[in-house]
């Protein structure tokens, strides 16, 4: 029959805008602390902000390594249906974390000072450098609050709960708009206070995070027994490509005030700073897409689905595209309104070159945006390597060399050519990869993947389908009876796999939905020797279909035959309900 992408299209879009909520509120929160800095504390606490964003990005860069792409991993394993790894993962994850950032929290309070009067020293003004070390001080007590509402809001969508994750997000920014507010309009707190009020709102959020763990039917089960410091190495391949994006950009936010702040001065350092943030929000976007296409890649890599990854990244990069166009043509056109939200309107330089470099952003932006869901599907496809190289030369490898080598020659305007320039040699490299693995240059969405010829089931081993109702269901039992015949398998077994199909499909498809609500059940099975895999896969309410047969069967010897004889002869038999999917994979 062949299957249809419902269920993958539905599956990218659940697990995109946990995702981008996700992302997009905690770095709202980001934003929201510029704006209320910009508008009532000023140039030089703008100045401040942009020149102590390179040490914000480092600490997010050390917590990020043991936990930035943990929902990439647990779905590996989901996908291998190795239930015991995926809470061994979670929870070695979850420790390191924890010790970290404890030790990283230590660490700022008491450097803050020396930290600030390096950033600060070229600036010439006492104010600038006590406005970074204050923030730092108030800064530093909310990276552990923060690292985990971040780290588990990554990962909520595959323990069924992605309402929590918008939740805690959804509280996080609230409670930060209104402590913001509090602290310039009551308190007086300066750049402390609004450190301070990120400490309160990511609190705030953690509590309402917290509540998923009253749950008795979740996936996820965290214990300091569960730690096994053999996954730490797959960790932390899965952590760095965020890692090394907030790295590249760490390194690139201190290379344009530099060269900005030697060429133009502090009103320059305070425009890109205002662009960097007025770009967050994009970012974030463009961030929760990679991570969205990796966790789902990931999971049809573990299965070695080829056809579903060719899926994917054709959804991910047209989706991408679709976005993308739309946020670009809005900065375009009302470059000047948005970096007035960003900084006072009296502050006529800053506030003119802000709007010239959020135009050339844009530009930069739809250029080389592709590159996000490429470098996701090359971390879900274990193509470490590649991620990396796009990540570091996006992030800063290709900024750094342009702004550095066209700032000296051409001063101003040579750091707004290098915004472009950088952008259109990401994109080239992002081409010329294909080109290099695959012998062709990528004339679709699919040609960006890089796989071996042998790379999942040959056609003659494999049969899909997509189930929506009874008609379908028998339809799919009678081609796989016909498939297993064909292969070689006795007629017996034959009939017995084709009533396990109509049993187990059926079962769902009649008990797993409400009534009149759409159905959607995929079968995957392969047969390969005298071995095979049986993956079906529904986004119906969390239903076992073997279990609901043992409850619900009585007596009778006929109940279930099919059902009861695949699975008498399976070496595993797994269900599992994540992603908002139930998922039950036999291997024969």
């Amino acid at each position: 029959m062949g299957t249809d992408n419902n269920l993958l299209k539905k599956m990218y879009s659940s697990i995109l805008i946990v995702n981008v909520i996700g992302i997009v509120s905690g770095i709202a929160c980001v934003m929201v602390d510029a704006m209320v800095t910009g508008r009532f504390l000023g140039e030089d606490a703008v100045a401040a902000a942009g020149l102590l964003q390179p040490v914000v990005l480092v600490i997010n860069l050390v917590v990020t390594l043991f936990g930035g792409g943990l929902g990439t991993l647990l779905t590996r394993y989901l996908g291998k249906a190795q239930h015991d790894k995926v809470n061994q993962v979670y929870s070695t994850s979850m420790l390191i974390s924890i010790v970290l950032t404890i030790a990283l929290n230590a660490i700022v309070f008491f450097c803050a000072p020396v930290i600030a009067s390096v950033l600060g020293r070229n600036t010439g003004s006492d104010e600038i450098v006590r406005m970074i070390s204050d923030y730092l001080r108030g800064f530093s007590f909310s990276l552990l609050p923060q690292r985990i509402n971040i780290l588990l809001a990554g990962i909520m969508v595959v323990d069924n709960d992605k309402r929590r994750s918008m939740m805690c997000m959804g509280t996080t920014l609230v409670m930060d708009i209104i402590f913001d507010l509090a602290n310039v309009i009551i308190f007086h707190g300066g750049m402390f206070g609004m450190a301070i009020a990120t400490v309160l709102s990511c609190v705030a959020g953690f509590l309402v995070m917290m509540t998923h763990f009253f749950r008795k039917n979740r996936v996820l089960r965290f214990s300091p027994k569960y730690f096994n410091a053999s996954h730490i190495k797959d960790i932390v391949l899965c952590g760095a490509p965020s890692s090394l994006t907030m790295g590249g950009q760490a390194l690139r936010t201190a290379c344009y005030n530099a060269v900005l702040l030697a060429i133009a001065g502090k009103s320059a350092v305070a425009a890109i700073s205002v662009c960097f943030s007025s770009f967050s929000i994009v970012f974030a976007v463009a961030l929760g897409i990679f991570v969205s296409t990796s966790v789902i890649s990931s999971l049809l890599y573990g299965e070695e689905d080829r056809h579903g990854l060719e899926t994917v990244t054709s959804i991910s990069i047209k989706s991408t595209l679709s976005i993308f166009c739309v946020v670009t043509l809005l900065m375009l056109l009302f470059p000047k309104v948005v970096a007035a939200l960003f900084i006072k309107t009296n502050s006529a330089d800053a506030l003119v070159q802000a709007a010239r470099f959020i135009r050339l952003m844009a530009v930069q932006f739809i250029v080389m945006v592709v590159s996000f869901p490429v470098t996701g599907i090359y971390q879900g496809t274990r193509q470490f390597k590649l991620n990396y190289l796009i990540n570091i030369m996006r992030e800063a490898g290709f900024p750094v060399i342009c702004v550095t080598v066209l700032g000296k020659l051409f001063g101003l305007r040579g750091v707004e050519a290098a915004i472009v320039l950088s952008g259109v040699l990401v994109l080239i490299l992002c081409c010329i990869i294909p080109v290099i693995y695959n012998g062709t240059f990528p004339k679709k969405a699919a040609d960006f993947l890089i796989l071996s010829d042998d790379f999942g089931a040959s056609p003659d081993e494999l049969y899909e389908a997509s189930m929506h109702d009874m008609n379908d269901v028998i339809n799919s039992s009678e081609e796989v009876r016909n498939f297993c015949i064909n292969r070689g398998i006795d007629k017996k077994q034959a009939v017995h796999m084709a009533l396990f199909i109509e049993e187990m499909a059926g079962n769902t498809i009649e008990h797993g939905y409400a009534e009149g609500e759409e159905k959607n059940v995929n079968l995957r099975l392969i047969l390969h020797g005298d071995s095979g895999v049986i993956r079906m896969r529904d986004d119906g309410k969390p239903f076992d279909p073997i279990r609901w047969l043992e409850k619900n069967s009585g007596d009778d010897p006929v109940s279930g035959l099919g059902i009861r004889v695949v699975t008498g002869l399976a070496k595993n038999v797994h269900y599992m309900a994540a992603m908002e999917m139930n998922n039950l994979i036999i291997t024969l």
